[in-house]
């Protein structure tokens, strides 16, 4: 569990906020990538959760919570287009419309589908 405190309007704006976790996964052949992630929404901003190819730097989905409610949630983000081939790094990277914003982050894994 990561309290992300004032996790910033940018993805890594903060030191927690670069250490999401990161796996190397093959996707060669992959039709599908699914990431869940769960966390505690905590501020009035709207949260963008993103699967972050770092292999290639490119963004391959993401999720905005734009709910107001504190709450402990799972975003998912789906990704069946633009997959690409061959050993990627991912990451999970978050920000907020408010800077201010103190997300936790609890974890995340990620699936893909052959």
């Amino acid at each position: 569990m990561i309290t992300l405190s004032n996790v910033g309007t940018s993805y890594d704006a903060t030191g927690p906020s670069k250490g999401l976790g990161f796996a190397e996964i093959d996707l060669s052949g992959a039709t599908q990538v699914v990431c869940k992630i769960k966390y505690q929404k905590i501020g009035t901003g709207t949260l963008t959760w993103q699967l972050w190819n770092a292999t290639d730097g490119v963004e391959l989905g993401k999720f905005d919570d734009a709910a107001l409610a504190a709450d402990n949630k799972v975003a998912t983000i789906t990704v069946n287009s633009g997959i690409p081939s061959g050993v990627k790094e991912l990451t999970v990277r978050v920000k907020s419309t408010v800077a201010t914003d103190d997300p936790v982050f609890y974890g995340a894994n990620i699936r893909v589908v052959k």
